[in-house]
């Protein structure tokens, strides 16, 4: 079984603010953290979806989790604060 990634991206069907965040992370970002980060689509994988998100207190979406640490991002319209959140030192 491969290791976990330490971020999960949340999103699903027809969110425009998903479509947003996934082409601010293929484009802009230029994929540099897709090794990084596991993309758990609603539709296609709703169980896994429920239990991880209901394990958080996620509400919508889209939404990045870090695993290690728990911490959410909510706020994903920002390339900086997207950037900063993935790059960021955590103990």
């Amino acid at each position: 079984m491969a290791a976990e990634r330490p971020f999960v991206l949340f999103t699903q069907a027809q969110c425009p603010a998903c479509e947003v965040l996934a082409r601010m992370l293929a484009l802009p970002l230029r994929g540099a953290f897709g090794d990084q980060i596991e993309v758990l689509h609603r539709q296609e994988r709703p169980v896994d979806f429920e239990a991880l998100a209901g394990r958080h207190g996620l509400a919508r979406t889209p939404a990045l989790l870090h695993r290690p640490s728990g911490e959410l991002l909510l706020e994903t319209g920002s390339l900086g604060t997207v950037k900063a959140f993935l790059q960021r030192p955590r103990p």
